[in-house]
């Protein structure tokens, strides 16, 4: 039985009310901030800087195997800079075949233009942006609303007295 007053500790380490409670929101906030961009395919060779997605063949798959590891569908970094035959990309991470991800810690690279079969361009994209607030809106007002915060709830009615009270008492 808990004293009104009484301090109640929680897991060792933890304090109460601190940094785990802010986890879902920072989460959340990741994921807006995810949605504000698109890869969008490039025409020209970008400027040196770029955030580029660089999608490889089967004949860059092969080729790139012992440098980048096996199975890599994309490679994703800043362009360092580009030639006739060559892209050289501080790589920021991979996309294997099947969906896997792995971090790299800005390693150039260079993937020659004959293994790679698209070149995005990463972009802010405003329509992706507005949905991304507009949905976390609708969620914490949604959220707000469930949990009575802005006292709209209504009436709650009167009590009902211990042993169920009514008119046949």
């Amino acid at each position: 039985m808990t004293m009104v007053g009484e301090i109640v500790a929680g897991p060792p380490g933890r304090i109460p009310g601190g940094p785990s409670r802010a986890r879902p929101a920072l989460t959340l906030l990741a994921g807006l901030m995810a949605g504000c961009y698109s890869y969008e395919p490039v025409v020209t060779t970008p400027a040196p800087g770029a955030a580029l997605a660089l999608d490889l063949n089967d004949q860059g798959r092969v080729g790139m195997r012992s440098t980048i590891g096996p199975e890599i569908a994309r490679v994703e970094g800043a362009l360092v800079g580009a030639t006739d035959s060559a892209f050289e990309v501080r790589v920021a991470e991979t996309l294997g075949l099947y969906g896997m991800r792995s971090k790299w810690d800005g390693e150039a690279v260079s993937l020659r233009r004959e293994y790679v079969g698209g070149v995005s361009e990463k972009r802010f994209s405003r329509q992706r942006t507005f949905a991304a607030v507009l949905g976390g809106v609708a969620v914490t007002m949604a959220f707000m609303l469930t949990r009575d915060l802005f006292g709209l709830g209504g009436e709650k009615g009167d009590p009902v007295p211990p042993g169920g009270g009514g008119d046949d008492q």
